[in-house]
């Protein structure tokens, strides 16, 4: 058992006015186990500062070691907003 660094990525496609699709999450696989935290969602641009979004994410991982067996997969349909300033 210890720390685990993950991989920050990020894309978003902007493909009709107004409108982008986001995927977003973090993620590292090795040979002592795995895990992800990644989100797909649709979002909606309402002003230059508010962003509503609706989507998927999925949350998984796990270790397979020595000492412990232990995995776990987790599903979520999300909606949010994001207010910058």
């Amino acid at each position: 058992m210890g720390f685990v660094p993950l991989i920050n990525f990020l894309i978003e496609w902007d493909f009709a006015k107004n409108i982008s699709l986001l995927l977003a999450g973090d993620a590292l696989a090795a040979k002592q186990g795995r895990a992800e935290d990644v989100l797909l969602a649709l979002q909606y641009h309402l002003r230059e500062d508010l962003t509503l979004k609706a989507g998927y994410r999925i949350l998984e991982g796990g270790a397979d070691v020595e000492e412990v067996y232990n995995f776990a997969l987790i599903h979520f349909v999300v909606a949010g907003a994001t207010f910058r300033f």
